[in-house]
């Protein structure tokens, strides 16, 4: 059996002063700020050799094992704008590093937007001069952002709609990854099945909370026992709290995070400890007044 071609690289280069965009990345988000951006350079280097798939599920895993999972509370410089923001991707640390990356072209903003990766003219042309000596070099013509010279012979050059499907390779990897991900439910035990259930359902109450702060905060108990609560009951809650704090005119900032509503400041919004109901009192009658009841006028 022939041995599989090699694609990515060993190693890449790394300046020892860089571009001044790096810089600004490094200025607005500190040093995790250059962190990040060296962790995409090494899976686009070791992956493909000059893109990699930046998809919601793969920021996801990135945030996770990074220790990132939670949205940037402050910045050095400047801050990431809404429209600026990924759409459709979590608000994370991860995603707003690479949001202000394509903002500042350290990656191509174009060629996210068509086909979802992470790509520069600058990578490109170092991995190509890096694997100048292979035997075999292949290259997705939409992918490129430079213009390969036809002395390099070893390079060919492919397009992502080859094949005779009507699909892109693009959808076509996605429905695999869906049927994969399917596959690999069914074959889940029950067990894993309902961890998937729980982190659903955190998710679909955390949407409700408006302060998202400290999401990584709330245990795997904590989330059980808001299940066995509900999703509806929970909402309620949530509606309540907004409710008193608006009728408070209390600023967001002094408002409870996340973490701690879902940790323990739901309870006195539940159903059976809150009371919407302001007793009415009965009128007092003045003194006078009662003086003069029964009185003949």
């Amino acid at each position: 059996m022939a041995r599989p071609q090699k694609v990515g690289l060993d190693y890449f280069e790394l300046d020892c002063h860089m571009d001044e965009k790096i810089e600004l990345i490094e200025a607005e988000f500190g040093l995790k700020g250059f962190a990040v951006i060296v962790k995409l350079y090494q899976s686009i280097y070791s992956g493909f050799g000059y893109y990699c798939e930046w998809t919601p599920e793969i920021s996801v895993l990135w945030a996770y094992r990074l220790g990132c999972t939670r949205s940037v509370d402050c910045r050095n410089v400047g801050s990431v704008c809404e429209e600026c923001a990924l759409p459709g991707f979590p608000n994370n640390l991860i995603n707003e590093i690479v949001a202000a990356s394509i903002r500042r072209n350290i990656f191509s903003g174009e060629l996210f937007k068509k086909y979802r990766i992470l790509t520069s003219s600058g990578i490109q042309k170092r991995y190509l001069n890096a694997v100048s000596r292979r035997e075999r070099v292949e290259l997705k013509k939409e992918y490129l952002l430079i213009s390969v010279g036809k002395n390099l012979q070893n390079v060919v050059i492919n397009s992502v709609n080859d094949s005779r499907n009507s699909k892109n390779e693009y959808e076509n990897t996605q429905s695999k990854e869906e049927k994969s991900r399917e596959e690999n439910y069914i074959s889940r035990t029950p067990t894993e099945r309902d961890a998937d259930s729980l982190e659903e359902f955190f998710e679909s109450i955390w949407k409700l909370y408006p302060i998202k702060k400290g999401k990584g905060q709330v245990s795997k108990t904590k989330k059980q026992k808001l299940q066995r609560i509900g999703y509806d009951q929970i909402k309620r809650c949530v509606e309540r709290f907004v409710k008193d704090m608006e009728s408070e005119h209390r600023d967001k900032k002094y408002w409870m995070h996340g973490s701690t509503f879902f940790n323990s400041g739901y309870v006195d919004y539940l159903d059976k400890n809150y009371d919407s109901e302001i007793p009415e009192k009965e009128p007092e009658i003045p003194e006078e007044e009662e003086e003069l009841v029964g009185d003949d006028w």
